[in-house]
């Protein structure tokens, strides 16, 4: 997994827990630094997986995971105009959303 998705998702759930560790191959493969994904996971509702696959080098986009047992929320921000709007999002759309 790209360290984009991986850093939220250890915030979250910790490292051990999402399974977001490790480099461009990660517990689940890839090798190219661009590719990775994670072997399913247990949670509340079932199972889940996280794969993802990155463009180019320069990262514009965020991500983040966040579990529980009566929720899951994923939220995706596209900065394909640079990576201001896109962290902004990452770093005050779900506070403002838990909070309210």
């Amino acid at each position: 997994m790209l360290r984009w998705l991986a850093r939220p998702a250890e915030r979250c759930l910790g490292r051990s827990a999402c399974g977001c560790g490790g480099g461009g191959s990660g517990d689940g493969g890839g090798g190219d630094g661009l590719l990775w994904h994670a072997e399913l996971k247990p949670h509340a509702s079932g199972e889940y997986s996280i794969a993802v696959a990155q463009a180019n080098e320069r990262l514009e986009d965020q991500g983040q995971v966040v579990t529980s047992p009566a929720v899951t929320f994923v939220g995706v921000y596209d900065g394909h105009g640079g990576p201001e709007a896109s962290r902004f999002l990452s770093s005050r759309l779900f506070p403002h959303l838990h909070n309210s």
